[in-house]
């Protein structure tokens, strides 16, 4: 069985011919499109990998070693195979491939004779990332193909960690669909993929495609961003009208709103709140307001309350307008966070944001901003003042936080036990001891109920896209 990890690669080399006696310059594009730049496989019974590619002018192909067989040869793929790995070593070796000037190589790795390690699996090649189920059975990406008028296929991926398997939708037309991120999976294998139309699609893995239905009277622009164990209980939001966003849950595919809190995080009129997350039992709702601050709220068994709601706090002061007048203003401390899909764990007890404090100093407003952990049974929040300016990714069941170095785009992260504030070490040190096999510099952020499964992000060197994710799973 084949383990594969999945990069896009595109490289181009534009060169210019200059016809003698004439001032015409023609550009011609040399260039090579793969869909992975690594691949990996097991020491033994390997089926061939199929590579899928575009290129001009013609490609050649070239492996670096004899285990490396080529064959099945078209224009547009070739597969992949390798002879079983006897030895008690892993051996690694490449693929070279030319079109012209133009030039790829592809990484092949072979794992030793009867390693049971887990499986490390990347997603690269997806420019808009990948979401894992709630307990690890699948991940999905998008794949889009770019033509020739500019318009562009899309082609949603399932990956089957349980069995290692892949299954890619498509084509869909950009016209019908316009895929985009995914964001949510179900163990069951529906997906939930956002749109350039302000909504999501349901796709299911054996290719069925559906819109979420929206209460009566709602404008069509359901969005879906987590989901439960059993797949039944579906959360997001939608646009009631114009300018006023509210949150949804869905059960069995039928739409019922979430109370909507009565004041924004600022103490305003609240017309903007999104369900962002659920607990794999869909009792307990995280989600984020969406006024001048993005606080964080949550349902627990349907009723509304604020997250961090021990360290909230509103203090109207004066500050000066642009026209020089004092003018009422409110001061908010709290729990926040921005649109991130991944900040509770699975069971629901705790969920993770940034603590926003807001002071007037002089006239002057100024923000400190820290890691924070909020705990949905005893409704205490844990702030880790000692780093001040980091953000949190996710946290597991039994209390293990992860606090990202820098807020925005994160490059790693660490591991710190809520309760005791004891750090663990940093996220590829905890993959290392918990599955036993080396990977990048990176920060987790998903926890699958016992553990035994994490999607990560970590830099990325593909232009436009500056993280992209890769999951650790059990081998199949």
């Amino acid at each position: 069985m084949l383990v594969h990890f999945l990069r896009t690669s595109a490289l181009f080399m534009s060169i210019l011919i200059l016809s003698i006696g004439c001032s015409k310059v023609d550009e011609v594009y040399q260039y090579i499109r793969i869909e992975e730049s690594t691949c990996s496989f097991y020491g033994s019974d390997n089926a061939p990998r199929t590579i899928k590619i575009e290129a001009y002018p013609k490609y050649e192909t070239e492996p670096s070693a004899s285990w490396i067989v080529i064959g099945d040869v078209t224009d547009n793929s070739f597969s992949i195979t390798v002879t079983d790995n006897d030895t008690n070593e892993e051996r690694i070796g490449n693929i070279l491939i030319t079109a012209g000037n133009a030039s790829a190589r592809i990484r092949i790795t072979q794992l030793a004779k009867g390693n049971t390690s887990p499986v490390y699996n990347t997603y690269d090649g997806y420019d808009l990332g990948a979401v894992m189920s709630p307990n690890g059975r699948y991940c999905v990406c998008v794949r889009h193909e770019m033509l020739s008028d500019e318009n562009y296929l899309s082609y949603p991926v399932f990956f089957d960690l349980q069995t290692g398997t892949k299954t890619e939708i498509g084509p869909l037309q950009n016209e019908l669909y316009r895929l985009e991120k995914p964001m949510a999976v179900t163990d069951q294998g529906t997906a939930f993929i956002s749109t350039a139309s302000t909504n999501t699609v349901g796709i299911t893995i054996d290719g069925n495609i559906f819109i979420p239905e929206v209460p009566d009277g709602w404008s069509d622009s359901p969005n879906v961003q987590g989901v439960s164990s059993d797949g039944r209980i579906w959360v997001g939001f939608c646009y009631e009208s114009v300018g006023t966003i509210k949150p949804l849950m869905w059960v069995d595919g039928i739409p019922q709103p979430l109370e909507m809190p009565a004041q924004s995080y600022r103490g305003g009129e609240s017309t903007m709140c999104m369900a962002r997350g659920v607990s794999i039992d869909g009792t307990i709702i995280y989600g984020t307001q969406w006024e001048e601050i993005t606080g964080m709220v949550y349902w627990k068994n349907g009723v509304l309350n604020k997250v961090g709601k021990d360290v909230y706090t509103i203090e109207e002061v004066l500050i000066d307008n642009s026209y020089g007048e004092q003018v009422p203003f409110n001061l908010v401390s709290g729990m926040y966070c921005t649109a991130q899909l991944t900040l509770m764990s699975a069971d629901g007890r705790w969920i993770t944001g940034r603590y926003i404090e807001e002071t007037l100093n002089n006239g002057t407003i100024t923000t400190a901003i820290y890691p924070a952990f909020y705990n949905t049974e005893t409704e205490k929040t844990t702030i880790f003042r000692e780093y001040p300016g980091y953000g949190t990714a996710t946290v597991s069941n039994d209390g293990k936080g992860i606090i990202t170095y820098g807020s925005l785009v994160p490059s790693n992260g660490f591991v710190v036990d809520i309760e005791s504030g004891v750090v663990l070490g940093d996220c590829d040190d905890y993959i290392k001891e918990k599955f036993g096999i080396t990977v990048p510099s990176c920060y987790i952020i998903h926890f699958t109920p016992e553990e035994d499964a994490v999607m990560a992000s970590m830099p990325t060197e593909m232009a436009g896209n500056l993280i992209t994710q890769f999951s650790v799973s059990p081998r199949p």
